[in-house]
């Protein structure tokens, strides 16, 4: 008789290499949902990917100033 284990990890692995554990809830205009998804489906990414590369991008700029 065979027994076959479980894989003790289960589900969908996280894409980054830090687990995202928090939401925020944002209202956005159709039009500023649109322009995220253009600017994320232009990048090949995805809406959440696009919006951490524009807070990187603010980011540095940012510090630039400092």
């Amino acid at each position: 008789m065979e027994v076959m284990t479980l894989s003790p990890r289960t589900g969908r692995p996280p894409k980054g290499e830090t687990p995202r554990r928090l939401t925020l809830n944002i209202r956005l205009s159709e039009e500023e949902a649109d322009m995220i998804k253009s600017c994320a489906d232009a990048l090949g990414l995805t809406r959440t990917d696009a919006i951490m590369k524009g807070i990187q991008l603010l980011k540095a700029e940012l510090d630039k100033q400092k």
